[in-house]
């Protein structure tokens, strides 16, 4: 269940290696992918772990500093031609067997997509995704609290998640960085705009 997939185009074979030695402990998955010829190069990493398990806990911050570090080289040498990141953190919850049923797993996704070409405003976005991750477990954290507080909400959140169908991205959350508030938003959804 625990494992790191490493999506990647236009990576040189030393940095797609500096990658792959940094999660040598871990299970990684490696694939090419097809290319965007808007950018010299993509790199996208999924992060698949237990929800009880914090995400500076599965990866630590030594290790996470590192995967910063090698991320602001590669972009650093694509220069104004570009590097699209995508990291993304997988929360995986599975509940135990009821009877003769499989194991219902529920995936809760948040996604951090970087698109800036300029150095700048790339390497700030960069740096302050741990903000983000640590903010939105707090705001979790938080929700959580509440609702145990209210134990008949509780209830009705439980019963949903426990009739979610496996493997659904209805649990998703996506941010982009916006560069003018140096702060990773959730992009506003035009489609359900009210008039």
């Amino acid at each position: 269940m625990f494992q790191i997939i490493i999506n990647h185009f236009g990576l040189s074979l030393g940095e797609t290696q500096a990658i792959n030695n940094l999660f040598s402990k871990y299970d990684v998955d490696e694939n090419e992918i097809e290319p965007d010829y808007e950018y010299a190069s993509i790199l996208e990493i999924e992060f698949i772990k237990d929800k009880k398990t914090p995400f500076f806990e599965f990866i630590p911050m030594d290790k996470w500093s590192n995967l910063i570090e090698i991320i602001k080289n590669v972009k650093k040498r694509r220069g104004k031609k570009g590097l699209r990141l995508k990291s993304t953190i997988v929360d995986v919850h599975e509940s135990k067997h009821t009877g003769h049923q499989e194991p219902i797993i529920i995936k809760k996704k948040t996604a951090f997509l970087l698109t800036h070409k300029d150095n700048i405003d790339f390497n700030k976005g960069l740096e302050r995704i741990e903000i983000t991750i640590e903010n939105t477990v707090e705001a979790n954290e938080f929700q959580i609290s509440q609702v145990e507080i209210d134990g008949a909400h509780k209830e009705s959140i439980e019963n949903q998640n426990q009739n979610k169908a496996a493997n659904t991205d209805s649990d998703s959350v996506d941010f982009i960085f916006d560069e003018t508030k140096r702060r990773w938003v959730k992009p506003i959804d035009n489609t359900h705009r009210t008039p």
